[in-house]
């Protein structure tokens, strides 16, 4: 990297990390900046993600640290999230670019839509989190898991979402699931990509000190301003990397 770089970068981490920390999608800015900036798809997919777990890490952390990490949920939900994983990695799927934009875009509209409604479509939020995953609550987090190692751009929207309706518990109790179980697919997947040699380590370095202090203003944001912030945050951010996929697919 040539000097110029390295605040560029260790401020992209830093701004992805803060918006994941908050709602999701950081994804949708780094990933086109990095090509942009003259790497191949692939290694930017797999150099980015080194800061998109070292920012998780540190929002789960200060989260935890003052009480909003549910533990019972979580372990719950690992065992679904890591065999996910593991499927979504392994599986030998083909997704047309365009047709994934398309279907990202619709799903993030319909994932707004839902969270923001007042009815209730897909049922109540138990007013008690669950003491033990049902069936059908590991099939469907196992199924995220599978969306999150395949794909992983846009996996935050649809975890709160579903972490929502699973588990009946706060925005930033939600938010700190989220940040521990996408850990879980991250690794496995920048595992698999590290071998293939599809990581640029200085970059990733640089990308994930800016992570961590974005991990860390994110979830003070979250403390400082509660429930009804993220929620406009989730709501804002998620719209404008919608109509950004919208536009891109049909400029």
């Amino acid at each position: 990297m040539e000097v110029w770089q390295y605040p560029v970068f260790f401020s992209l981490g830093l701004v992805v990390s803060i918006i994941n920390s908050l709602a999701g999608g950081g994804s949708s800015i780094s990933l086109p900046l990095l090509i942009f900036l003259g790497l191949p798809p692939t290694v930017a997919n797999g150099t980015n993600r080194i800061g998109l777990i070292v920012g998780n890490f540190s929002s789960m952390i200060n989260l935890r640290k003052h009480g909003h990490l549910y533990l019972p949920i979580f372990k719950q939900l690992f065992l679904p999230t890591l065999i996910g994983s593991i499927i979504g990695v392994v599986a030998l799927v083909q997704i047309n670019d365009k047709v994934f934009q398309a279907i990202l875009a619709i799903v993030i509209f319909f994932v707004v839509f839902l969270t923001n409604v007042k009815k209730n479509i897909l049922g109540k939020a138990p007013e008690t989190p669950p003491t033990k995953v049902s069936l059908k609550g590991f099939l469907g987090f196992m199924a995220v898991g599978i969306y999150g190692g395949i794909i992983q751009v846009g996996v935050g929207f649809i975890q709160i979402f579903a972490l929502s309706k699973y588990s009946g518990l706060s925005l930033i109790q939600v938010n700190a699931l989220k940040s521990g179980l996408t850990s879980i697919f991250l690794i496995i997947s920048t595992i698999v990509l590290g071998f293939a040699g599809k990581i640029i380590w200085s970059i990733a370095i640089v990308m994930a000190l800016g992570a961590w202090v974005g991990g860390y203003i994110g979830s003070r944001l979250q403390r400082k301003h509660g429930n009804e912030f993220i929620e406009k945050a989730i709501t804002v951010v998620s719209l404008l990397m919608a109509a950004y996929l919208l536009y891109d697919l049909f400029k």
